[in-house]
C-alpha cells in the first residue's frame, strides 16, 4: 500500500465517505503479509468504525486529536515499536494531523461570519 492510498483513505474518512474509504482499503491493503501494511489497515479500519457512528462528530473531536497526537509521537519513537505497531500509530499520526488542519480551516472560515454575526446584533442593540 502506498503512501498515496493511505491518504487518500484518510481523506474520505474525513469527508464521511466512508464506502470509498472501504473501498481503498479492500483495493490496497487486504491480504497483505507485510506486518507495517496490516499494521495501516488495523488502524484504518477502526478509524472508520469509530467515526462511521452516528452520533460521534469528528469535529467534536478536535481537543482529542490535539492530545492523541503527542500520544502517537512517543509512541512512534519508542525503540520497542515493531512494525505492525508502527503501520498502526504512523496511520493514526497522519489521521489526526489531517483531522485538525482541516478542523482548523473549518473554524477559521466559520469565525468571521460568528464574528459578522455579534457585531451586526450589538449594532442593532445599540440603536
Amino acid at each position: 500500500m502506498s503512501k498515496e492510498s493511505i491518504n487518500e483513505c484518510i481523506e474520505k474518512i474525513i469527508a464521511k465517505d466512508f464506502t470509498r474509504a472501504k473501498a481503498i482499503i479492500s483495493e490496497h491493503l487486504k491480504n497483505s503479509k507485510n506486518d507495517k501494511i496490516i499494521g495501516s489497515t488495523f488502524a484504518l479500519e477502526g478509524i472508520i468504525t469509530k467515526y462511521s457512528d452516528k452520533n460521534l462528530n469528528i469535529e467534536d473531536s478536535l481537543e482529542d486529536f490535539k492530545v492523541m497526537k503527542k500520544s502517537i509521537n512517543s509512541k512512534l519513537s519508542s525503540v520497542w515499536i515493531d512494525d505492525f505497531e508502527k503501520g498502526y500509530f504512523s496511520v493514526w499520526k497522519i489521521f489526526t494531523k489531517n483531522a485538525v488542519e482541516e478542523l482548523d480551516k473549518e473554524s477559521i472560515v466559520d469565525n468571521p461570519s460568528e464574528k459578522e454575526q455579534s457585531d451586526e446584533t450589538a449594532d442593532s442593540s445599540s440603536e
